[in-house]
C-alpha cells in the first residue's frame, strides 16, 4: 500500500490484528528485511512494515525531509491510537526520534543495535561512509554495493559465511540498489534538540538488543542507552552481527515477544 504524502510516497503493509507493532529498517535496507518477524509477529499484532522515506518501495527525497513526521503521517492514516516501535539501526534512531517527539503515541521501544541522533560517529565510519556516496557517483550504484559488500570495514554488517543462509538473506536486501544512497543524507532532519543528549526524557520501557560482533561504536552506543534510558533492558545476542533478527530470527522473535507482552500486563 502506498500512503501518499504532500512531497512524497511511503510504502507499507500491514498483517494480523490487535496491538500496532511497527518495524523501522536501518540503512542499506527496507522492509523485507523484516521477513522473519512478520508471521511470528502478527499472530498476536497488528504489525507494520514500511520503506522509510529514500529506500525500497518509497519515494526518493529531493528536500528535507523528517522521518518522525512520516511516521506520524502513517500512524494517522491507520488510525492507531499508540504503538509498539521496533527500530533497527539507523531505525532505531528515528524511532527514538519519534518517542521523544510524540511520547503519548509509544507504549514501548525495541531497538536493535539503534544509532542516536546526535552521537558523533568515529571519523573512519564516518570516512568510509563517504566514500560509499561517493563511488555511486563514480561507479555507478551496483559497483559501489558490491564494493560496499566486499570492504573489510563493514563486514561487522553481515552475517558470517558460515551462516550461509542469512548471509544470502542480508545481501539479497543490500544489493536491491534503491536501499543505496538514493538521496544526500543531509536531507534527512533529526529531531532537535539532539536525542543523545535527551535519553533521559524517554519514559516507556526500552528494550535494546545488540550482537557481541557488531562494531565496538555501536555496542558503545548500546551501553549509553542503556544507562541513560529510565526504563531499559539490554540483552547481547552472541555470535551475530549487526542485523541479529536475521541471522537468529527464532531466539530474537522470542526475546521481541517476551518484552511486548510484559507491556500488555502494564
Amino acid at each position: 500500500m502506498i500512503l501518499q504524502l504532500k512531497n512524497g510516497e511511503i510504502y507499507y503493509d500491514t498483517a494480523g490484528s490487535g496491538e500496532a507493532v511497527i518495524l523501522m529498517h536501518g540503512n542499506f535496507n527496507d522492509h523485507q528485511i523484516w521477513n522473519e518477524q512478520l508471521p511470528a509477529l502478527a499472530e498476536h499484532y497488528q504489525v507494520i512494515r514500511y520503506d522509510l522515506r529514500g529506500y525500497g518501495r518509497s519515494s526518493t527525497p529531493e528536500a528535507a525531509f523528517s522521518n518522525v513526521a512520516d511516521l506520524k503521517a502513517l500512524i494517522d492514516e491507520l488510525a492507531l491510537a499508540q504503538v509498539h516501535l521496533v527500530g533497527s539501526s539507523s531505525g532505531g534512531g528515528a524511532a527514538i526520534d519519534f518517542a521523544l517527539e510524540f511520547p503519548q503515541l509509544v507504549r514501548s521501544l525495541t531497538l536493535v543495535a539503534p544509532s542516536v541522533n546526535g552521537n558523533r560517529y568515529p571519523w573512519r565510519m564516518t570516512w568510509q561512509a563517504i566514500k560509499n556516496y561517493n563511488a555511486v557517483k563514480r561507479k555507478g550504484r551496483e559497483q559501489a554495493i558490491e564494493a560496499f559488500i566486499s570492504n573489510p570495514f563493514w563486514q561487522y554488517f553481515f552475517p558470517a559465511e558460515s551462516k550461509g543462509a542469512a548471509r544470502m538473506k542480508v545481501l539479497h536486501n543490500v544489493r536491491n540498489s534503491s536501499n543505496f544512497y538514493r538521496f544526500p543524507p543531509a536531507l534527512s532532519a533529526a529531531v532537535k534538540p539532539y536525542a543523545f543528549n535527551r535519553l533521559r526524557e524517554i519514559k516507556v520501557p526500552a528494550l535494546i538488543i545488540v550482537s557481541d560482533q557488531d562494531h565496538p561504536f555501536n555496542l558503545k552506543t548500546a551501553e549509553t542507552l542503556h544507562a541513560n534510558i529510565e526504563n531499559c533492558s539490554k540483552i547481547v545476542m552472541p555470535g551475530c552481527s549487526h542485523l541479529p533478527f536475521v541471522e537468529e530470527p527464532a531466539a530474537f522473535n522470542q526475546m521481541v515477544l517476551d518484552f511486548l507482552s510484559q507491556q500488555r500486563l502494564r
